[in-house]
């Protein structure tokens, strides 16, 4: 009598734990895998200032940053098959990772402080999920497409499509960050008026979409160029090639 009470319970915990991993299941997941690397590159999660190396096979999450290191390569796979390369001293954070199995809902933002990437993306199939590469004065979003963002040292960049489009605008301002030197208060004397502290300037606003086979290049400033063609050809240097040798791999 016992052992089939045992048994009966059992059932039932499994039974009850169904759903929860449905839920799992439909919700995608919430990580990107680490599917390649060459050398060595380290992660820093929330208050780890020490970080750890990066292996194959482990998970990147949210706010986790990581640092590839000199003469290394990264390659990272998203919950929906969006692939992502990072070259030798790049820097980069996960701002946002999520992906709806059920919906095929998904919102990805990859910081890139420094370096170099390649982006192979999966199509987007619905009109609230967004890919998006931000640096420090652009943000590159797609809609299924083939790119590379360069960002130097002097946080100048250069993205370049080499397959459907590329929209590319100057990120939101931080609004905790004064857009504007503030003024210490001053006293002044008299019946004359106090002047503010600081004044509002508006930041001119611009977006641009960069076609395949164009690039655009952002100033350090901010400031983009027109989109303009390049030659395929003359691009194709030992970083290209070996992305596009390794998105041929691909199954989308």
């Amino acid at each position: 009598m016992l052992n089939r009470f045992c048994h009966l319970l059992a059932v039932l915990v499994v039974l009850m734990g169904v759903p929860s991993a449905v839920r799992a299941d439909e919700s995608g997941g919430n990580e990107a895998v680490v599917t390649t690397i060459m050398g060595a590159a380290r992660v820093y999660a929330a208050g780890s200032p020490s970080g750890r190396l990066l292996k194959k096979g482990d998970l990147l999450r949210k706010d986790d940053e990581v640092k590839v290191a000199e003469k290394s390569r990264l390659e990272l796979r998203f919950p929906d098959g969006t692939v992502m390369r990072f070259a030798e001293k790049s820097r980069l954070k996960m701002n946002e990772l999520a992906f709806n199995r059920k919906t095929a809902r998904k919102n990805v933002n990859v910081g890139l402080t420094i370096g170099r990437l390649w982006a192979k993306v999966k199509k987007l199939t619905t009109p609230d999920s967004s890919v998006e590469v931000k640096t420090s004065n652009a943000v590159a979003g797609v809609r299924g497409t083939v790119y590379r963002v360069n960002v130097e040292d002097d946080k100048s960049a250069l993205i370049k499509v080499y397959d459907g489009s590329v929209y590319v605008a100057n990120p939101p301002r931080d609004p905790s960050k004064p857009i504007d030197k503030v003024e210490a208060p001053r006293e002044v004397r008299g019946p004359q008026p106090v002047p503010p502290p600081y004044h509002e300037v508006s930041m001119e606003e611009w977006t641009a979409i960069v076609k395949a086979m164009q690039q655009i290049t952002i100033s350090a400033d901010g400031k983009p160029s027109k989109p303009q063609d390049f030659d395929p050809m003359a691009d194709a240097d030992e970083w290209v090639r070996w992305n596009q040798e390794r998105d041929k791999e691909l199954q989308f």
